[in-house]
């Protein structure tokens, strides 16, 4: 017994003919998937295959004008089939569903309708949400909501098959959806604006793009394409597409809203990137998987029309390229300071008599160019009960620009000093020379703390 979908294509002949056909099916299956039942004036020729194998059984029908000049063909789902259907070995690989089937499977995908809209409103609002709080599992449940996926997949169909209704539906459905998400997401970021000054970091993350959200793009759209071709749901890769797409439409609303140009800028950038590298991988996979108009004009048309688009695309890649270029390096040179940084003060601070450690605070941020000419600021915040040896600053300067190799701008020691009291003791502040500024912190009821600048 199958224990999954296959498909049943259904030929209808005048009867002279079905036989004559019936016997040269045994070309492209086996001769156990063919069943032929013969009438009077018309006979029906019933092909038993699986869902990646129709592809080729519509192209054979087709060359031989079956569907267009005479008879009618009907594709039909069927559940399980006993005894089972052995395929043959060479039918074993991975084929793909018929042009026909994923012509029909995509026109859905590209449709304005009252589920598109609400699907999008509602995963916007929960994206925004999830980035104004931080919050990886309400980002994670606007994903699995939000239909982005479909209209990117029948954008790439129309365009390897030269279908430019089925282009323009899409495009316009995948514009409509981006509008939406960024209204939203700036009504949102308006009102976030009022209440917190700063960004938060899921925002900030989203408006810097890198290479590994170009990387997580291009996985998403060869897997669509895949799943499409392969007849298998995309809901499951429509998360993964969401994730590179959904949350970044979003933010640049919300960054909109907040008044952050920058991270706005950063943000359509990074989105302009996922959503091309989506669409190149859908269309990497329907060229390979041989996804073409069944008609000879059309298909010379539609493989001008492929390399026109597929140089466009490159060239629309190089141009964002430089900044997520820029942004990866600069992630890349953070990493490699905080290690340093963290290192270098393992090894001076930890000995010191009095301070606590690890650091309160290590922070580290990188600007400027490609180059060799960027700035570092870094900035340590440590506890302790006793002053630091004079020097302590300049000693854990020289040794990170010595392991870098690299002048820092900045380098900022923060010494909390800590001081203990007892319960009953009249506290007072102790004097503390030649440290200034100070400032008191309250650390518990026994404790009285200074920042030493």
């Amino acid at each position: 017994m199958v224990l999954f979908p296959m498909k049943q294509i259904q030929v209808t002949l005048p009867s002279e003919e079905a036989e004559e056909l019936a016997e040269s099916l045994t070309e492209v299956v086996s001769p156990s998937q063919i069943n032929l039942i013969k009438g009077t004036t018309s006979s029906l020729i019933l092909i038993t295959v699986f869902p990646t194998r129709t592809g080729f059984v519509m192209d054979y029908l087709d060359d031989l004008g079956i569907g267009r000049i005479k008879g009618r063909i009907t594709i039909t789902e069927i559940e399980a089939t006993i005894p089972r259907v052995r395929p043959r070995k060479q039918d074993k690989f991975l084929r793909r569903i018929s042009i026909e089937e994923l012509e029909h499977n995509v026109v859905s995908l590209a449709k304005i309708d009252f589920n598109y809209i609400s699907f999008i409103i509602l995963s916007s609002i929960i994206a925004a949400m999830g980035l104004v709080t931080d919050n990886n599992i309400t980002l994670i449940a606007s994903m699995i909501v939000a239909p982005l996926m479909g209209p990117i997949v029948a954008m790439a169909f129309g365009a390897v098959t030269s279908n430019q209704k089925i282009l323009k539906e899409g495009t316009i459905v995948e514009l409509w959806g981006m509008i939406i998400s960024i209204g939203i997401g700036f009504v949102i970021g308006l009102a976030y604006h009022f209440t917190q000054t700063e960004p938060s970091t899921f925002i900030i993350a989203r408006g810097e793009p890198n290479i590994v959200d170009l990387v997580v793009a291009i996985a998403s759209g060869l897997t669509a394409g895949i799943c499409f071709v392969s007849g298998t749901s995309l809901a499951l890769v429509g998360v993964a597409a969401a994730a590179a797409l959904l949350p970044v439409v979003v933010n640049i609303g919300i960054s909109l809203g907040m008044f952050e140009w920058r991270l706005a800028l950063g943000s359509l950038v990074l989105f302009i990137t996922n959503l091309v590298s989506i669409h190149l991988g859908c269309m990497i996979i329907f060229w390979i998987r041989k996804v073409e108009p069944p008609k000879a004009v059309k298909r010379v048309k539609a493989k001008k029309s492929l390399r026109a688009q597929l140089f466009a695309f490159g060239i629309l890649l190089l141009v964002v390229a430089l900044p997520i270029t820029q942004t990866s390096i600069q992630i890349g040179r953070k990493w490699r300071y905080q290690k340093i940084t963290n290192d270098v003060t393992t090894e001076i601070l930890q000995p010191l008599e009095g301070v606590i450690f690890p650091p309160e605070k290590l922070e580290v941020s990188i600007s400027a160019t490609l180059t060799r000419n960027y700035v570092v600021n870094i900035t340590i915040r440590i506890f302790s009960s006793k002053q630091l040896p004079n020097g302590t600053n300049l000693a854990i300067k020289q040794e990170i620009e010595n392991r870098a190799k690299h002048p820092i701008n900045s380098l900022i020691l923060e010494v909390i000093i800590i001081q203990e009291f007892e319960p009953l003791a009249l506290l007072s502040t102790p004097e503390i020379t030649g440290i200034l500024p100070q400032r008191e912190l309250n650390v518990n009821p026994f404790t009285r703390a200074f920042i030493l600048g």
